[in-house]
């Protein structure tokens, strides 16, 4: 899970160290850039290698828009993906929609009464089994997989949705002149979802918390970080929510998210691959454009309390672990280029520092991972370095170690041959994947809907290529300090 989880939390830094972006791949001059008629924005690059093209649904909504007591809510979303409209995904959208009003009903009470301090069980017994079956009558009229199967029959490849802090996405690639199809599904799975088997896939999200948080020893750490860093505000839980919260969501909470969050003017689209421009904006505006302009939600706001000099330890039946995070600024703020490039330094490859200290030299750690951007981007975040040890090894040995590489970037200048080294290695780790359609896509919906403006993309690697070993210097002494900094070790043990 660990390496799943850095995976989606260095996504973002990785996907801008690109050289061809700089050279040969003039990103600035490649992009088309339009509105819809409701306001929403989309982005096209036209690559005629082949007769396919990748399209990206982005929504400026995660994690990081909940409130407290209502966490996960994001989530359910990707659930509730593939899950059709009133169009799609069912046999008989009258007679279902009677039963889905009725379970909405149901649903709702069943919930009030499992959250009450003092709990009935008979009534909760009762409105169970009423609720298990009125899903049961009205799994008679849903057309399960509809959408799934109707896009691949069509030559449908990267189909997705997922869920983080920052966004939720929704994808898919397909053959050019099956446009109209994915703009007219991917339009009615993010307007108009008839959240068909809430109730279920609430279960499903709970059962997905305990079992890759609560009994999970690397979800749990990432959690028991994510506490010890803020006092407050939507970083200090993870995505999934908190199962008390997640049982307690309501088809009724889940529409009003909706219809706060799911509109044009808080969406970005973005398609790259073969198609003819003009006749793919008269296809979106039929589907995408469609849509009420809305408005657009105010962004989470920036106050929670940022904590530090802060240990925490917590014991778990497993191999012990540690993290040491501080707290970093987001784009636009000049500091981050410089935290890619400490990332590099430090922890990319084998010839990093941390790497070459720990697993090589000294033989203290399995494995090493850092991330510039945890738990999200969209607000200011933690720079995260994640040590598995050693059987044999010692925590605070290990911690010494960082600590002195730590103070040898605020003290000394990365040399010449090193900074250039590390430069190159930022700029290179996708190369081959950004050949791909749905990477392009990804990444510019990524920057507009982060950070406001693509146009940072295709201006990073020439920002990255002028950071100096005094910037690193400077970033290091301004960040990463005790005042700053908070660690969480896993001991092996009983809870």
């Amino acid at each position: 899970m660990l390496r799943i989880l850095m995976k989606s939390v260095l996504f973002l830094v990785l996907l801008v160290a690109f050289p061809l972006l700089a050279e040969g791949f003039n990103l600035e001059k490649k992009v088309v850039e339009f509105r819809l008629k409701n306001g929403m924005r989309w982005f096209y690059v036209k690559r005629a290698q082949a007769p396919v093209f990748s399209g990206v649904v982005m929504v400026r909504v995660g994690g990081a828009d909940e409130i407290d007591g209502k966490t996960g809510l994001a989530h359910v979303f990707e659930h509730m993906a593939f899950k059709g409209s009133k169009r799609l995904g069912t046999r008989d959208w009258a007679k279902e929609r009677v039963l889905l009003d009725r379970i909405e009903e149901v649903g709702a009470k069943l919930t009030r009464e499992s959250q009450k301090d003092e709990v009935d069980a008979s009534i909760v017994e009762s409105l169970s089994a009423e609720l298990a079956k009125l899903e049961r009558e009205a799994d008679r009229y849903r057309a399960k997989n509809e959408i799934w199967e109707l896009l691949v029959r069509n030559g449908g490849a990267d189909l997705n949705a997922y869920t983080s802090k920052d966004v939720t996405t929704y994808h898919a690639s397909m053959p050019s002149n099956r446009l109209e199809l994915w703009a007219s599904v991917m339009s009615e799975m993010v307007f108009e979802p008839a959240f068909r088997e809430f109730y279920t896939e609430r279960s499903v999200i709970a059962e997905e918390r305990r079992s890759g948080v609560d009994n999970h020893p690397d979800g749990l750490m990432s959690e028991k970080i994510l506490s010890a860093s803020w006092d407050s505000g939507p970083y200090r839980w993870s995505t999934i929510g908190f199962e008390k919260d997640v049982m307690g969501l309501t088809v009724e909470d889940a529409r009003a998210f909706h219809r706060k969050h799911y509109v044009p003017g808080n969406m970005v689209g973005v398609l790259v691959g073969d198609l003819n421009l003009r006749a793919a904006r008269a296809v979106l505006n039929r589907t995408f454009g469609s849509h009420s302009k809305g408005k657009v939600p105010s962004p989470p706001k920036k106050g929670a309390k940022e904590c530090g000099r802060v240990h925490e330890r917590f014991s778990f039946e497993a191999e012990p672990s540690v993290a040491v995070a501080w707290h970093k600024p987001t784009l636009p703020d000049e500091a981050e280029y410089s935290f890619d490039l400490i990332q590099a330094v430090l922890c990319d490859g084998r010839s990093s520092r941390l790497q070459k200290r720990l697993v090589y030299e000294r033989k203290l750690a399995e494995e090493v991972y850092c991330s510039t951007s945890y738990p999200g981007a969209r607000l200011p975040n933690l720079f995260l370095i994640w040590v598995d040890p050693l059987k044999s090894a010692s925590v605070p040995a290990i911690l010494r170690e960082i600590e002195g590489e730590v103070k040898r970037l605020r003290d000394e200048p990365v040399g010449e041959d090193e900074l250039s080294r590390v430069k190159k290695q930022a700029a290179s780790g996708l190369v081959f994947s950004l050949e791909r359609n749905m990477a392009l896509a990804q990444m510019i919906a990524q920057f507009q809907t982060v950070f406001g403006d693509w146009r940072l993309l295709a201006r990073y690697p020439k920002r990255l290529e002028s950071v100096t070993a005094e910037d690193l210097m400077k970033t290091a002494r301004k960040y990463l300090v005790q005042d700053n900094r908070v660690t969480v070790e896993r001991e092996r043990g009983r809870r």
